[in-house]
């Protein structure tokens, strides 16, 4: 589906998957220069990343997908549903797996180096499992979304997915916004919202 003929709900969850993916590259990124350089890395600036990682999905975008987008797409497309009960499940995972880095990560900054490479082996295999859930979000679930749902739907999940991020806390949606500038301001990767 070109861009411009993208529904306003498929461009969200789009921008949603650059963000993350913009700060899943940026804390792999800051991890290998740190292994590079033998030198400590900016531990606040990591738990930052990481903090938006957990903060962001669970608040915001999944519960776009979850309670939103997926029902919808469950009742024109049954066909779907044993996929998009595994995205699901992958959800539940993806946010345990970002607990477990805040603990790698904890433990890498108080014990020592000796704890990196556990930290950056977890964050690899985080990485690819995330990166490829959303490459399944976006190739396969939206494309068939976009062949079953009428524009009215669309209409209705634009509405709904609108409502949705209106409820949620406009100060906690301002932080979001602000923590991803400061990490994309702190590190090599660009703002993907700018490259429009």
């Amino acid at each position: 589906m070109p861009p411009l003929l993208q529904p306003s709900a498929v461009q969200l969850i789009l921008e949603d998957h650059q963000a993350l993916a913009t700060v899943l590259r940026a804390l792999g990124d800051s991890v290998e220069q740190a292994r590079r350089s033998a030198r400590r890395p900016d531990f606040d600036e990591l738990r930052a990343m990481l903090f938006y990682l957990d903060e962001m999905p669970a608040r915001m975008h999944h519960a776009s997908e979850s309670e939103l987008l997926f029902p919808k797409i469950r009742e024109r497309c049954p066909a779907l549903r044993p996929v998009l009960a595994r995205l699901e499940a992958e959800h539940e995972r993806g946010e345990s797996s970002v607990r477990e880095l805040e603990h790698a990560l904890t433990a890498w900054e108080l014990m020592g180096e000796v704890h990196r490479e556990s930290f950056q082996l977890l964050l690899q295999t985080h990485a690819t499992v995330y990166l490829g859930h959303m490459e399944v979000e976006e190739s396969y679930v939206l494309p068939v979304a976009a062949d079953y749902l009428s524009p009215a739907d669309w209409r209705e999940l634009a509405e709904a997915l609108a409502r949705q991020r209106g409820d949620t806390d406009a100060a906690m949606t301002q932080g979001h916004r602000a923590l991803f500038a400061r990490i994309t301001a702190r590190t090599s990767c660009p703002d993907p919202t700018l490259q429009k």
